[in-house]
């Protein structure tokens, strides 16, 4: 069972998401709802909600804001939400949920089925990090990603990962740095996010920034050399993208 608020200064919106919560969601209780920073904050001291409903633009300022306005937050938090593509890549970015408006069943009914894992929040810096990335308009120089670790996340810039290798259903992130860490996502969703600011798939098992790409070599059939002087083979499938890019600068 989880006790859930609603905060969104659009009436027909809050309506039309208690509506199929209390239809379809049986374990979600709505304890309250506001329509403002200012009664946001006092319905979550008041109720202390374990799942927030939380609307980005409000009258009185944002759903940043009110994150900031809280003493502590611990609770898992979805975004409701009108804005444009590049924000919403900002929120997955960020490893935030949201549910776009108009507000439709079976967008609740998707952000529902994956309560579970979403992790409650105990971190205003990885709020921060998601108004940055939205503000940065998917400036690739800014943008950061939120990859989880054991106790909750570490924010990191895109410039400074290196490179991405698959493993299963895990991809293992290489920084700049010398530094790896292995994370629990698929290299298809790093492929996803990664790829539009200047990273290329090399290899099913591979994805690799091109700013420290410093070397194609034709041995083996194609590798790549990087900055840390690995080098990594091209498979056939993606040999003729990563020369476009390389001899073209498309990145």
């Amino acid at each position: 069972m989880y006790r859930a608020a609603i905060i969104d200064d659009d009436q027909l919106a809050r309506r039309v998401l208690l509506r199929i919560l209390d239809q379809q969601f049986p374990d979600i209780d709505v304890v309250g709802e506001a329509d403002s920073v200012e009664s946001g904050v006092e319905l979550i001291l008041k109720e202390a909600p374990d799942l927030v409903f939380l609307d980005i633009e409000m009258p009185d300022g944002t759903g940043f804001d009110l994150i900031e306005k809280l003493p502590e937050v611990n609770f898992k938090l979805v975004f409701t939400t009108s804005y444009s593509d590049y924000a919403i890549t900002a929120f997955k970015y960020s490893a935030f949920d949201y549910i776009l408006k108009p507000v439709l069943v079976e967008n609740v009914k998707a952000t529902i089925q994956r309560i579970s894992e979403i992790p409650v929040l105990n971190e205003k810096h990885r709020v921060e990090a998601l108004k940055k990335n939205i503000d940065n308009k998917g400036e690739s120089s800014h943008v950061t990603i939120a990859l989880p670790e054991m106790n909750g996340f570490a924010i990191i810039k895109v410039t400074h990962i290196l490179r991405c290798e698959g493993e299963r259903n895990y991809t293992r992130v290489y920084y700049q740095n010398g530094t790896s860490v292995l994370i629990s996502r698929t290299l298809l969703e790093f492929d996803q996010l990664l790829v539009p600011h200047g990273f290329c798939r090399i290899h099913r098992s591979h994805l690799v920034n091109l700013k420290y790409v410093e070397r194609y070599l034709k041995t083996d059939g194609g590798l790549v050399e990087l900055s840390d002087k690995s080098q990594l083979r091209v498979s056939p499938k993606y040999k003729e993208e990563l020369l476009d890019k390389l001899l073209h600068n498309r990145l």
